[in-house]
Order: C-alpha cells, then sequence, then structure tokens
C-alpha cells in the first residue's frame, strides 16, 4: 500500500511534541525513532534546518512531501520479514528513484511496527539537487507515486528472504479479515514532528520582533 501527500509546514495541526520514539498505545504502533540514506538514526536538527531555507518562505511554496509505504502484518509474518528489512526496502526504493530521476534528495523516515499494518512515513524535502548540484523546487507526479508502488513490490520480492508459503483455508482467518475495520495509519509522527520545525520558527519571529521593538526604543530616547 501507497500513500502521498504534498504538505506546507504552516499548515501542519498542532500537537504537544514529546519525542519523535513513542509507544502509541491506541494503535499498538511502536515508532523507532528517525532514519536516513545513511544512518540509523537521523540528524532530525540538520533535517529541520534544512526546511528553514529561503526557498520555502513562501506560503504557496511546499515544504515536504510525505509517502507512506505499508503492509499486512499477515504479509510481513509469512515472508519472514525481520528488524531493519523496511529500513533496507525504504532506502532501496528512494535510491532507485534518485537513479531513474538524476534527483539528489534530503529526506528522513520512521518505522512503526504496527502489528496489523507494519508502515514507514518518508519525508522528503521539497527541493532537490540536480546532476551539476543546482537546487530545484521537487514536484511527485503520478508517474512517480506509480513508481513507488511498483519499486516497493520488486524491494519487497528481493528482501524477503522466502516465498510466503501458501496459506491452508483457515475459516477463522478468513471470517475474521471480513470483520476489519478500515485500515487507519498513524500520522502522528509528521504531525509532531513538523509541529516542531514551526514552533522553533515561531519562536525565532518572536524573537527578531523583540529585537526590532528593543531598536525602535533606543531611537526613540535618542
Amino acid at each position: 500500500m501507497l500513500l502521498t501527500d504534498t504538505s506546507k509546514l504552516l499548515m501542519m495541526p498542532k500537537h504537544t511534541f514529546d519525542i519523535l520514539v513513542f509507544e502509541n498505545a491506541k494503535t499498538k504502533s511502536e515508532s523507532l525513532g528517525l532514519f536516513s540514506e545513511h544512518s540509523d538514526v537521523a540528524d532530525t536538527n540538520e533535517f529541520i534546518e534544512s526546511l528553514k531555507a529561503k526557498r520555502f518562505s513562501h506560503s504557496a511554496v511546499p515544504t515536504i512531501h510525505t509517502v507512506l509505504f505499508s503492509m499486512s502484518g499477515d504479509e510481513w509474518n509469512r515472508s519472514g520479514f525481520k528488524a531493519g528489512d523496511y529500513q533496507k526496502m525504504i532506502r532501496e526504493v528512494m535510491k532507485e528513484w534518485e537513479i531513474r530521476t538524476g534527483y539528489r534528495l534530503n529526506w528522513v523516515a520512521a518505522e512503526h511496527r504496527n502489528p496489523d499494518h507494519p508502515h514507514a512515513h518518508v519525508a522528503i524535502r521539497a527541493a532537490y539537487k540536480d546532476r551539476d548540484g543546482v537546487e530545484h523546487t521537487l514536484k511527485i507526479s503520478n508517474e512517480d507515486r506509480k513508481f513507488f508502488r511498483e519499486q516497493f513490490q520488486k524491494t519487497k520480492e528481493i528482501t524477503r528472504p522466502f516465498d510466503p508459503p501458501p496459506r491452508e483455508f483457515d475459516h477463522d482467518y478468513y471470517r475474521d479479515r471480513e470483520r476489519e475495520p478500515t485500515l487507519t495509519i498513524d500520522t502522528s509522527f509528521l504531525d509532531n514532528f513538523f509541529y516542531q520545525v514551526k514552533r522553533e520558527l515561531e519562536h525565532e519571529e518572536w524573537e527578531r520582533e523583540q529585537a526590532r521593538k528593543k531598536a525602535n526604543n533606543k531611537q526613540r530616547e535618542r
């Protein structure tokens, strides 16, 4: 399963920001923190700073694109996937997209080990560098979304240690499947993450405003 979204930083809803590594009891989803292309522990501050670039100052310009990769818990278990496989698969898909497009991307991701629907959020900075190092606005087209879906499927097939064994007909299994509610994915990772960024930007703006007021007061006193 694949979901994509384009977001402007300041459109993110407000939620209390504690930490990115948390256990969500309601969704039974274990968040393992942020990882990136080269690190299992992404530099959050570095990524946040990259979103404060002047090119993103206009309200109409998106700050990030988000992509959600997901599979059922049944597929995960029957495929023999293990810890670290989601990170490996996401890195492979993103690298293949860079090769295909010639883009150099900046992204971070978070894996959520929900026993029913393990999934990973990928937040991609809405700008890329071309082969000459020149930065451009990043757009994700329908063709790109199709690529993500197909490449994720290919990567799963390559990564899984063995083909899923055929499932014997299980009346209880299929009865439970019919009762399953519509899939819902925990998006609080992105809400919390970008609320932190917004809060930092607002604090910086407040400091600039205080500095302007202080300067104006000094001029009046002269």
